[in-house]
């Protein structure tokens, strides 16, 4: 399941290399417990029902400081933006009325405290050495640097084949294209198979992101890995859905709702992209379908959408496309010689990889 992106930057600021992950790891090592609650001085005066007693401090934050206050009993107060610390020895009262799914008393504080002010709160167990993330109705569990290196590499070899066999299929579709042979369940099947990229990369970017400074490396791999895959997705709905769509974000809005699909099936993704008539795979594969234009306009000839559109609308699809000559090309509206050779030397690289292959 991917995590909200309001959540991720919760967790960047636990990642290694942070002062904030520094005074957690000495807490875990030294067996202590602790209780912490993010919030702005401005609401922390507010909510003096909820924090009650304890010792005001305002004072910097620094790691070694936390890390003695953990000795203490009772939560600690920090400002939102991790520079100062506001309070020690603080006694807790959410509602508890509030719903927690916790057992511990430290951590059924921090889930409430979370819940009721929609603010970030961590709790460290003393007995388990395990940190745990509440912010809101959210909870993650802050995972061992060694399971995370070993979580991230797995995917990312994981993505690495997926994105070659990506690749593959386009490779095949362009071949498909310029031929006039595209079937829907060409089409469907590498739209799927470019969703299952972006859904995997959503769940390993936290870990990425856990790893800190650690995770340098992995986070550049992993934006190698998906580099203009959305874009791609994009342009070949803008060139495959049933009705005509000249919006990126109308084309955005679908790919969204196929992300959110839980399976993703052929013919789900087919019916969302218009073809509500599509009751089987045979149908699918049988169905014959041209593309518009956009991704080979968009991706590999690098024309700007406003002028795609034009030549889109001159041509009507790809197969119609290879065939036109430069004077046909310089007729389009903003398409002059410069144009006009880049999408002849796109056309005629791509059959020549056909020819070569």
């Amino acid at each position: 399941m991917s995590i909200p992106q309001e959540l991720i930057s919760k967790i960047k600021l636990l990642a290694p290399g942070t002062k904030l992950r520094k005074a957690l790891d000495d807490i875990v090592l030294a067996n202590f417990g602790a209780l912490i609650v993010f919030i702005s001085e401005e609401k922390y005066e507010k909510y003096s029902d909820i924090f009650q007693a304890g010792f005001k401090l305002e004072i910097p934050f620094l790691p070694e400081k936390l890390y003695e206050l953990a000795k203490m009993d009772g939560a600690i107060i920090i400002d939102d933006n991790v520079t100062k610390i506001l309070a020690a020895n603080v006694h807790l009262v959410p509602d508890p009325s509030i719903p927690t799914s916790e057992t511990g008393t430290r951590h059924r504080t921090a889930e409430r405290v979370a819940k009721q002010l929609g603010e970030l709160a961590i709790a460290v167990s003393k007995r388990r050495n395990v940190i745990s993330l509440y912010y809101g109705s959210y909870k993650y569990i802050i995972n061992d640097i060694n399971f995370l290196i070993t979580r991230v590499n797995q995917a990312l070899n994981t993505l690495e084949k997926y994105r070659q066999n990506f690749d593959k299929m386009i490779l095949n579709l362009d071949v498909l294209e310029i031929e006039n042979r595209v079937n829907l369940i060409d089409v469907v099947e590498i739209i799927n198979k470019g969703i299952e990229i972006l859904k995997i990369k959503e769940e390993v970017e936290p870990y990425v992101i856990e790893l800190g400074v650690e995770g340098r490396l992995a986070s550049m791999q992993l934006l190698e890995i998906i580099v203009e895959l959305e874009d791609i997705l994009k342009n070949l709905i803008l060139d495959y859905s049933k009705e005509d769509i000249d919006e990126e974000e109308e084309a955005m809005q679908i790919l969204e709702v196929l992300k959110g699909y839980k399976e993703r099936k052929p013919i789900s993704t087919a019916r969302l992209l218009g073809y509500e008539d599509i009751a089987n795979i045979n149908q699918l594969n049988d169905y014959h379908v041209q593309s518009r234009g956009y991704r080979l306009l968009r991706n590999v000839a690098k024309i700007p959408m406003a002028i795609t559109h034009n030549v889109v609308k001159a041509f009507g699809n790809v197969f119609s496309l290879s065939n036109a000559d430069f004077s046909a090309l310089k007729e389009v509206e903003g398409i002059g010689e410069k144009r006009a050779s880049a999408i002849i030397d796109s056309i005629n690289s791509m059959r020549k990889r056909i020819s070569q292959g």
